[in-house]
């Protein structure tokens, strides 16, 4: 094939591509944007995204597990974790107006998640 047959758009690509700084450009501005990449993720990604799951995990676990007790109804529940573990859980359901009820939720979450029972706030669920 000689350089006739070889169309413009080609040779301006072939010569571009020859041209070493060009290349160097190319690199430079790859790098660059993985660079800033990096950093966007470093800074300013939401670093609580896997603790967000855990305790959305969390809650969901607690919240199956009390709707199998008896009396407890539908429940909702939230956990406050702080660095050092559990520090709060808070509890919403249909059963909270029975004392016995309260009782066993109060134990149940407090066995679940390894806190007092004095951190467990448990409120009736509206209807």
């Amino acid at each position: 094939m000689n350089n006739a047959d070889v169309s413009p758009t080609k040779k301006v690509i072939h010569h571009l591509w020859n041209n070493k700084r060009i290349k160097d450009v190319l690199l430079l501005a790859v790098l660059a944007l993985v660079i800033l990449f990096a950093a966007w993720k470093l800074f300013y990604a939401d670093k609580s995204d896997e603790e967000d799951v855990f305790l959305t995990q969390t809650e969901l676990k607690v919240a199956k597990l009390l709707e199998n007790i008896q009396g407890v109804g539908d429940a909702d529940v939230v956990v406050c974790e702080t660095e050092d573990g559990v520090r709060s859980v808070v509890v919403v359901c249909d059963g909270a107006n029975n004392l016995q009820v309260v009782m066993h939720i109060r134990e149940a979450v407090a066995a679940a998640v390894g806190t007092d029972e004095k951190s467990i706030k448990i409120y009736l669920k509206k209807e």
